[in-house]
């Protein structure tokens, strides 16, 4: 079976803006705390209320791809986040502008898991793993180009120019998507419970914001999202969560792992403000900062999803998650130096490439069945956003407690449980015919 380029060519198309998207802000986040006049701790949430979003519509829009046909979600993701993008240039305060990254957050959630679905279906069983390669390497490319393009608008143009940049991207990622077939759809399949959904975002967000503000009124709200949650979970025909592979200790390990990897990429939004704030960068400069990850990710991104074929990908997690330790305890030098800014760059690159595609998402599709994939994805991306969101938070408030060492002290740690956590978890590895997998439960939808 040969890939059809022109179907593959639309796919890595919608992952890369919305790539580029998560990369572009970093550099401007200080920018947007002094536009929108508030606190840079709560510029964190322009990270996390998009993160929250993301993670429900991942889950519901993955699933509903494998049902509905994965290129009509797909349009439909790109469609919203090109809407969502012009709402965020448009925003004159901070209420309107997070709701707009919730809109982008929720368009995004539908993008990405059919994308990489139909992305993937393109190649034989024996060569998913340099499929996923592929899409690694679009998010090592949007790395590379991100932060320079943010860091440039944000310095000549302003902030809110770094989301006027995706509508003609949307529009032309539209027009190319024209005529494409919609994907296999499979009636009898269910889509998740969307009111569990909605229990598992609200949980998830108020607990953050219980977090930072300590608020009764919030922890009250948590408590009753907890609960919705728990009921539909217990209740719904297909919970919003399926939990059922999850139940093995391999399941919640990979859970643990994913939930680490997106901590540490949270890292990566607050990279240039310490660029900024210890080694004195302009806005345009800090983008530039990031080149020496974005470049050592890029190249290894397309091997790690050949390498996943051929030794398997846990092996290639634990040296990653190794990476971001030593990366992270640089960054926590309590004198941070140029040598060490760069060096800690290049380990960030490493470990982002060796962890943040194809190993991980190799290891969740083998805990489901094959027609689930894309599923399977978005469960990945679940925990791994998770943890993102919780890492946007958490971080700036260790960066409050104790400054940029606590908060990269915080990566390395995090990193280090990653490693633990990924040497729990049976190897995916080749075999003869095929490719051997983790055995799935056998419980299933």
């Amino acid at each position: 079976m040969r890939a059809n380029s022109r179907i593959l060519a639309v796919y890595l198309a919608g992952v890369f803006i919305g790539s580029l998207d998560t990369n572009v802000l970093g550099p401007v986040l200080p920018s947007i705390a002094r536009g929108l006049h508030v606190s840079f701790a709560w510029t964190a949430w322009t990270v996390t209320a998009y993160m929250v979003a993301y993670v429900t519509s991942t889950a519901i829009g993955g699933a509903s791809g494998d049902r509905y046909g994965r290129h009509r979600l797909f349009v439909l993701g790109i469609a919203g986040f090109g809407a969502a993008s012009l709402l965020a240039a448009l925003s004159q305060g901070f209420g309107i502008f997070v709701l707009a990254r919730v809109i982008q957050g929720a368009a995004a959630g539908l993008v990405y898991p059919n994308a990489m679905a139909q992305g993937t279906d393109q190649f034989p069983p024996e060569r998913r793993g340099a499929a996923l390669g592929l899409f690694g390497a679009i998010f090592g490319l949007a790395t590379i180009i991100g932060p320079n393009v943010g860091g440039a608008l944000g310095q000549y143009v302003g902030w809110q120019s770094i989301f006027w940049l995706n509508v003609p991207f949307a529009l032309i990622v539209l027009a190319m998507a024209r005529g494409l077939p919609a994907g296999a759809s499979r009636a009898a399949q269910a889509v998740p419970d969307w009111l569990g959904g909605v229990g598992f975002a609200g949980f998830l967000a108020s607990l953050l914001l219980l977090i930072s503000t300590g608020q009764p009124l919030i922890a009250a709200a948590c408590a009753a999202c907890l609960v919705l949650f728990l009921a539909r979970q217990r209740g719904a025909a297909k919970p919003f969560l399926d939990a059922r592979p999850l139940r093995s200790g391999r399941g919640v390990a990979i859970i643990a792992g994913a939930a680490l990897v997106g901590y540490d990429l949270a890292a990566a939004v607050f990279v240039p403000t310490l660029a900024q704030r210890a080694l004195h960068f302009s806005v345009l400069q800090s983008g530039l900062a990031l080149m020496p990850a974005a470049v050592s990710g890029a190249v290894l991104a397309g091997v790690a999803g050949v390498m996943s074929d051929r030794v398997g990908p846990r092996i290639l997690l634990q040296i990653g998650m190794v990476a971001a330790v030593a990366g992270g305890v640089l960054l926590s030098l309590p004198h941070l130096t140029l040598a060490a800014f760069f060096s800690a760059m290049v380990l960030f690159g490493i470990a982002t490439s060796l962890t943040l595609s194809a190993p991980l998402n190799r290891l969740g599709m083998a805990l489901y069945r094959d027609e689930q994939s894309a599923e399977a994805l978005s469960l990945m991306a679940v925990f791994r956003s998770v943890g993102l969101a919780a890492g946007a938070v958490l971080m700036t408030l260790a960066l409050g407690w104790r400054g940029f060492p606590a908060m990269f002290g915080s990566v390395a740690l995090a990193s280090l449980l990653g490693a633990v956590a990924f040497t729990m978890v049976p190897d995916v590895r080749p075999a003869a015919r095929g490719i051997a997998r983790v055995p799935p439960a056998r419980s299933r939808v």
